[in-house]
């Protein structure tokens, strides 16, 4: 190897540790990333899958979307950083379609386990009496998730890689694990059309399904206060005193009677009314206590309101990635553009994605009391 070569290759190492060093702060954020998503995804994958009994009905799709929010954030933390390490240097052609293979799947799986909570949360609320999903088509409805995550990750393995570029003030050549700029142009953009119109479909997806979802319950709300309060007053003007439970059962079951078309109620009159049975397609189904109900659909509400949370933040994370991923199909040279700090400062907000990996595990023990109690069991016993 001549002087020059080695000039040459001092040259780069030099130009490289220079960038790295500006993103120092942004590997640390990764770091954190990291870190709180391996601590707190595997808190509840432990406890959702190993801890709690009973009905799962309402949490069945946690412990797969927490397996899913675990491997993003270790996998793209990591390939942020190793990005940011080697920004200049990274070569490893091989290695770098391989991250960006996995850490495409790996996202891609956790935002269609949303959209597929979504629509669950949708037939639970928004038509209760209607046909559910069964365990079965859970199962596949996850199957074909992870199968169009796949779809769409592999083209990433032939668009992305390990990419040469000038430095033009130093007239030096650098290698980067980003978009190719040897391949075609028109499929390249065609490619990075269709994965944002696949983000996009699922944004408002999740908007129009969590509409409606909150249209529901907010009308359940309301239509409860009103017909418990004109019933009170009705009651009391007849010298007759209802019980609160046979009050809130009767304004339940003509909120469901709103939603289900072909439901009969059976009423049995007494000094207490309580409906006694339901007639659901020709077939009579024995009620649960008017307490027992109003329970289960609190909690179906409680759980709906947590998912609905998680993808506002899902939605808040996602839509600036959308955007940069915009500007970067349109715009060649992109990147080239920003400073060494406006460069670390739109990494940032391209990787806050990461985020919605790593908040799931913390919303749970606000708004999960069974998640939060196991939580509580679970650090005393480490203490």
């Amino acid at each position: 190897m001549d002087n020059s070569t080695i000039s040459v290759a001092d040259q780069v190492q030099q130009w490289n540790r220079e960038i790295t060093q500006s993103l120092i702060p942004n590997n640390a954020i990764l770091f954190f990333y990291m870190v709180a998503g391996l601590v707190g995804n595997c808190l509840v994958i432990f406890i959702y899958g190993f801890k709690m009994t009973g009905n799962k009905e309402d949490r069945y799709f946690i412990p797969f979307l927490a397996i899913a929010d675990l491997l993003a954030a270790l996998i793209c933390s990591s390939f942020g950083i190793a990005q940011n390490m080697m920004q200049a240097t990274f070569e490893n052609d091989y290695l770098c379609k391989s991250w960006w293979f996995f850490a495409a799947f790996t996202t891609l799986t956790s935002v269609f386990i949303l959209l597929i909570i979504a629509v669950h949360r949708y037939l639970k609320v928004c038509h209760p009496l209607g046909k559910q999903m069964s365990l079965q088509w859970k199962r596949f409805a996850l199957c074909i998730g992870l199968a169009v995550a796949f779809i769409l990750s592999v083209p990433m393995t032939y668009f992305y890689g390990s990419d040469f570029f000038l430095n033009e003030e130093l007239n030096i050549q650098g290698f980067r694990c980003s978009r190719l700029s040897t391949v075609d142009k028109t499929g390249s953009l065609i490619f990075g059309g269709v994965l944002v119109l696949t983000a996009i479909s699922i944004i408002i997806s999740l908007i129009c399904l969590y509409a409606k979802i909150g249209k529901t319950i907010r009308g359940h709300f309301k239509h409860s206060k009103i017909k418990l309060h004109h019933q009170s007053i009705e009651h009391s003007q007849n010298g007759v005193s209802y019980s609160d439970d046979a009050l809130r059962d009767t304004s339940d079951t003509n909120s469901c009677q709103a939603n289900s078309a072909g439901l009969s109620i059976i009423y049995s009159t007494s000094s207490a009314v309580v409906q006694s049975s339901v007639e659901i397609g020709g077939n009579i189904y024995p009620k649960l206590p008017s307490v027992k109900r109003r329970k289960r659909k609190r909690a179906v509400y409680r759980f709906t309101l947590m998912f609905m949370l998680i993808t506002v933040i899902f939605l808040i994370c996602y839509i600036p990635k959308v955007v940069i991923m915009l500007l970067e199909a349109r715009i060649t040279h992109f990147w080239e553009q920003y400073s060494r700090t406006g460069r670390s400062v739109v990494l940032f907000i391209y990787r806050i994605y990461i985020i919605n990996n790593i908040t799931n595990p913390i919303i749970y023990a606000f708004l999960d009391k069974k998640f939060a109690r196991e939580i509580n069991k679970l650090s005393k016993c480490c203490l």
